[in-house]
């Protein structure tokens, strides 16, 4: 598909108009106003939870992620971004690497001073049992089945649960079960929330096991080196900041392992379009991967 780019301008000129902007002007506001809300958007499920996202890198897929990801990580102060190969393609192929997942629920409410650990371990193992049973319809060999377990768990008299990870069906029978899931459910409380309460009556409200068929999955193929460090590519005005800048425009199979640049570019290919701005380097790595870094972190 090919923009009509006459058509693009007469839309967003109109819409400029009556908020007395000029058409670029009102082009990089439309962007600004979408990074900002997906921006948040990631906040919601980071820095709610007591997770720091300047410590993680941003990986960009879809169609439309790599074009903003480099923006939004640049305002949630990450300083690098990954672009896979395929990114349109991303999640189909993610889908075909995954493990298969069937999740299985029984409602367990009991407070701690009335838990029967022994009870919670067979409904557990009952819960894991029929999930295993169910991967035989999907193809999964025995051995590679496996299952793992969770309990949602509040504060009595709370109204929301946090999903506390079990090592095995049979660890609510230990002796010391109800001690070891309380401090483990106050670290995530305190993680999430910020404060605990250790000590407090806490209730277990529901029982989770997960089973989990292994199919096996390929290795990531490594993409071509690079013979020199030039590659095929033009050079375009591109607007950033409200100013035009000499931007490298290149085809994403023009490039290998081992090619590096600066910012400002655009990198086209046929499932994705990804925006390196000003300030940052883009280099591809052994699996064909754009790894995107803020040019002092580079």
């Amino acid at each position: 598909m090919t923009l009509d780019t006459g058509a693009a301008a007469a839309a967003v000129g109109e819409l400029a108009g009556e908020f007395g902007l000029d058409v670029i002007a009102m082009a990089e506001g439309i962007c600004d106003v979408a990074n900002s809300k997906m921006a948040q958007a990631i906040r919601t499920i980071t820095v709610s939870r007591g997770i720091e996202p300047r410590e993680s890198s941003l990986v960009a897929f879809g169609g439309a992620g790599p074009m903003h990801a480099v923006f939004l990580a640049q305002e949630l102060g990450i300083a690098e971004t990954i672009v896979p190969r395929f990114p349109g393609a991303f999640s189909a192929w993610g889908m075909l690497q995954t493990r298969i997942r069937k999740d299985f629920t029984e409602p367990y409410f009991y407070l701690d001073a009335d838990l029967d650990g022994e009870d919670m371990s067979a409904v557990l193992s009952g819960l894991e049992k029929h999930g295993l049973a169910t991967l035989a319809d999907e193809g999964v060999q025995p051995e590679h089945r496996t299952a793992a377990h969770a309990v949602d768990i509040r504060y009595a008299a709370q109204e929301y649960t946090l999903t506390v990870p079990l090592t095995d069906a049979e660890e609510p029978s230990t002796p010391d079960f109800l001690s070891v899931i309380a401090e483990r459910f106050a670290q995530m409380h305190k993680s999430r929330y910020g404060h605990a309460n250790l000590g407090a009556p806490i209730e277990f409200v529901t029982l989770r096991s997960t089973a989990f068929g292994n199919l096996g999955r390929p290795e990531p193929q490594k993409w071509p080196r690079a013979d020199s460090p030039e590659f095929p590519h033009e050079v375009r005005q591109v607007v950033f900041g409200g100013a035009e800048r000499d931007t490298v425009v290149v085809r994403r199979d023009d490039l290998f392992t081992g090619h590096r640049f600066d910012g400002p570019a655009v990198i086209v290919e046929d499932t994705a379009t990804t925006v390196v701005p000003p300030g940052y380097e883009m280099s591809v790595d052994e699996i064909g991967s754009l790894i995107i870094r803020m040019k002092e972190q580079a």
